[in-house]
């Protein structure tokens, strides 16, 4: 079981879910096509966890005013509450794991992991995805 896995399991989410309720905290409100470009998982799959969010009361959906076709997304109390507790959890993990790590090995670490990542979305994108 991986770390953050571990951290968020008791909460009764799976990563993606958690990464769902993270980006409310860059944005008050999304919709699922909005997350689907900036999570990795298709508008499908984000639409499905969306709606298991939703049940569990940790988002709730409201249509946009000038734009009924357009749903947006928003945390709810409980939502925030649980995203800020996990993303605490999630941060201390992740304090003990870089223990011992400069900041300079972390900015090396950062900036090759960047690379790597970029060559990837290449890659990705070159076999048409």
């Amino acid at each position: 079981m991986k770390g953050v896995e571990r951290q968020i399991e008791p909460a009764g989410l799976i990563s993606m879910e958690f990464s769902i309720l993270k980006s409310f905290a860059e944005k008050s409100e999304w919709t699922v096509t909005q997350l689907a470009d900036v999570l990795p998982a298709d508008a499908p799959r984000i639409s499905r966890l969306v709606s298991k969010l939703v049940d569990r009361g940790l988002l709730r959906r409201r249509r946009r005013t000038d734009d009924r076709r357009v749903v947006l997304l928003r945390l709810t109390q409980q939502g925030k509450d649980l995203s800020e507790e996990l993303r605490q959890r999630v941060n201390e993990h992740e304090n003990r794991l870089l223990d011992g790590v400069s900041p300079e090995e972390l900015e090396t670490l950062r900036a090759v992991t960047s690379k790597i990542l970029a060559n990837h979305a290449i890659m990705e994108q070159s076999r048409g995805r």
